[in-house]
This record gives C-alpha cells, sequence and structure tokens, in this order.
C-alpha cells in the first residue's frame, strides 16, 4: 500500500515576525490547534523535514498517512490566514526530521 505524503515550504522569517520566538515546533502545535483531526485523519503524522529551498529562510512541514492530503491544505490555509506565507506546495515530501503531532482519536497528540 501506498503510504500518502504531502509537504510545503513556508517563509521562516516571515513567521518570526509574526510570531517573534515561539518557533517553529510551537507555531505548527498552534496552527494545528484550528484543524480538528476527523475520524479519517487517524495516523496522521505532522512533521518537519528538511527545507528543498532556502534552508536558512523557510522551513518545510509534511503530512503523512491517513487524511495527509486535507490536513496539509487545512495547515495552509491556516498558515497564510495568519500571514506567514507558503511559497511552495508539494505532493510528496522529505523524510521526517522531527514529528511534530499524529492524529488519534479525533485529537492531535505527541507522536510517540
Amino acid at each position: 500500500m501506498e503510504e500518502n505524503i504531502y509537504s510545503f515550504v513556508y517563509d521562516a522569517k516571515a513567521a518570526e515576525k509574526e510570531f517573534a520566538k515561539i518557533g517553529m515546533h510551537r507555531l505548527v502545535l498552534a496552527m494545528l490547534s484550528g484543524v480538528r483531526p476527523e475520524a479519517d485523519f487517524d495516523g496522521c503524522l505532522v512533521y518537519e523535514g528538511m527545507s528543498p529551498q532556502d534552508v536558512e529562510n523557510t522551513v518545510c512541514i509534511g503530512t503523512r498517512g491517513p487524511g495527509a492530503g486535507r490536513v496539509q491544505e487545512k495547515l495552509i490555509e491556516a498558515f497564510e490566514n495568519k500571514s506567514v506565507p507558503v511559497l511552495q506546495v508539494f505532493e510528496g515530501g522529505p523524510e521526517v526530521r522531527q514529528a511534530i503531532a499524529k492524529a488519534a482519536g479525533g485529537e492531535w497528540k505527541e507522536p510517540a
């Protein structure tokens, strides 16, 4: 079975201006707080991976597993609504560098 993987790159400098000193991990968790995991998202992992663009000024966030495409869409919408530019969107993505959250039982939980 092929695993669904999606990713996007956001502007880290713009995020830092809008959300000073909270860091990538907490920023993504804050964005996820507005994304209620649907039942068919169970097992979807949200993670940070190596950015394919300017690694000093961008961050790549991946979604992998059930509902990954829809989770990606909702995260992109959340970032854009908070004035954090999403620079590029991908079908596929990098390897997991840092796991951020996993959908389980209708909640986002810290990955085991």
